[in-house]
């Protein structure tokens, strides 16, 4: 009884984990609901437009700098976390010892504890890929920004249109890789309640999606970052555009 209820409470993590993430990219395409993923591509959208016309673009490229610190800051922790994963696994024996002798961890073999460990390294494997590779679409976000038209150049509205878009599109997957890694570690940190016993999962696989739903759909953070958002004045950049040219 107690294998099958092992078994569920982690089919049930792994469905609510899909469930959300499929959830949140469908959201973000919808223009008319609230979405973190949805607020930010608009603000994107309006960022690369902008820097367009600008001539000096050193405040994009210590943004863009910046985001690639914060996510570097992740890769390292995860490969830290990677490395006390695994110690863990080597030192399952001395655990099982350990976790004994407290009441309020149910008993579990030592095949248990290592498969547990194993999936836990599994998702830190997936962050790892995901953090890593939102940190090279930044460094090549980096290189569109230094390869961009600058306003002088004779260069039509709708090829800088394309070229801001292209960007903007960029930065965005970038962003999505990153905020699959930030899950995992949301969704990992339930997973620690598995070592406890299955309801305890059950419980906090719960309560971390309402959480990452709050954070991620209804928050004020979210209103804010939303209703800040102020579309490009076109016609103002098709003025500059024939400025530029002439």
């Amino acid at each position: 009884m107690m294998l099958w209820l092992e078994v569920a409470a982690f089919a049930y993590f792994v469905l609510v984990w899909w469930g959300f993430s499929g959830y949140a990219k469908r959201r973000a395409r919808m223009g008319n609901v609230l979405s973190l993923s949805r607020s930010l591509r608009d603000h994107r959208n309006a960022w690369t437009e902008r820097m367009m016309w600008r001539e000096i673009r050193m405040t994009d490229a210590s943004l863009l700098a910046n985001q690639e610190r914060v996510v570097g800051f992740f890769a390292s922790t995860t490969l830290l976390l990677l490395a006390a994963v695994l110690t863990a696994i080597t030192n399952a024996q001395q655990i099982i010892d350990l976790t004994q002798q407290m009441a309020w961890f149910e008993g579990q073999v030592l095949a248990q504890l290592e498969i547990k460990l194993g999936l836990l390294l599994l998702i830190l494997i997936y962050a790892f890929f995901k953090i890593t590779w939102a940190l090279r679409q930044y460094g090549f976000a980096s290189v569109l920004v230094g390869s961009a038209p600058m306003p002088e150049e004779n260069v039509s509205a709708e090829e800088r249109h394309a070229f801001a878009q292209n960007l903007a599109r960029l930065m965005d997957a970038a962003g999505h890789d990153n905020n699959s890694c930030l899950r995992s570690y949301y969704f990992m940190l339930a997973m620690v309640f598995w070592f406890v016993g299955p309801l305890q999962f059950i419980i906090a696989t719960t309560f971390v999606v309402l959480i990452l739903a709050n954070r991620e759909f209804r928050s004020s953070t979210i209103a804010c970052i939303s209703d800040a958002y102020i579309a490009p004045d076109k016609d103002s950049l098709s003025a500059h555009s024939r400025r530029g040219t002439t």
